[in-house]
């Protein structure tokens, strides 16, 4: 009976009690327990003891960790002034721009931009209207990308590209991809930047090649495929 035999579950000494069973009843379900603790209390009598006991299957539960808050975004109007033109120049488009400055308002100010607007000349009114097809700003920012830290051609010396003194190349010299250009508008931590490759490629170019026979008899023509370098992404890279 269960006042004489049975098994019962809980919480340290005055904790919670999850329960008693004894073999009269049916197998109880998972029991969980509040904290790291639980006590298993055995009770038995001398008239009808139970044999082997009792069999238990235990396992550890994972604590759940919560999930860490998101920090809190700064607006960009609270930036300082090398802060944000950091940050701003790190855009393509002036709808990027836009977007990250008034994320919520942003086409708003992008109509407002180009709205007609009323400027004060002498004693009258003169009225200006705005087009996006006078000045395109994305246009503009396009061009100093494309004319500063840029892949451009570069021709270079066949022989002291590949280190090769014993050998003759026609033509001797060929154009690649390499980068070139200035840093003007690098980061404004960095006083000595420098336009270096991201991303480069290795390209065969047909070629003739001249060697000196062994022995001094005559030269040895051979049409051969020779490796060079192509920078095919540049960026502004700070020194250190």
């Amino acid at each position: 009976m269960l006042r004489y035999d049975y098994v019962g579950g809980g919480g340290p000494v005055g904790g919670i009690v999850l329960g008693r069973w004894c073999g009269s009843e049916m197998v109880p379900g998972p029991q969980v327990s509040k904290g790291n603790q639980i006590l298993i209390r055995f009770v038995s009598d001398e008239y009808f003891p139970s044999d082997p006991g009792f069999c238990i299957h235990y396992s550890l539960l994972q604590q759940r960790q919560s999930e860490p808050e998101a920090p809190a975004v700064m607006p960009a109007w609270m930036q300082g002034v090398d802060a944000l033109s950091e940050a701003v120049a790190g855009f393509s488009t002036m709808e990027e721009v836009m977007k990250y400055l008034e994320p919520d308002r942003w086409q708003v100010d992008m109509e407002d931009l180009y709205k007609p607007t009323w400027q004060v000349v002498g004693k009258s009114f003169f009225h200006q209207k705005k087009s996006r097809g006078v000045v395109d700003l994305n246009l503009l920012r396009e061009e100093v990308r494309l004319y500063s830290c840029t892949p451009r051609n570069f021709s270079v010396s066949l022989r002291e590209e590949l280190k090769r003194t014993d050998a003759i190349f026609w033509p001797s010299c060929l154009l690649v991809k390499r980068c070139g250009g200035n840093c003007a508008c690098c980061s404004h931590n960095c006083y000595d930047c420098q336009c270096s490759p991201t991303k480069v490629a290795k390209k065969y170019h047909e070629v003739l090649m001249l060697k000196h026979r062994a022995g001094g008899r005559g030269l040895q023509k051979t049409l051969t495929d020779v490796p060079l370098e192509h920078h095919e992404e540049c960026s502004c890279v700070c020194k250190k």
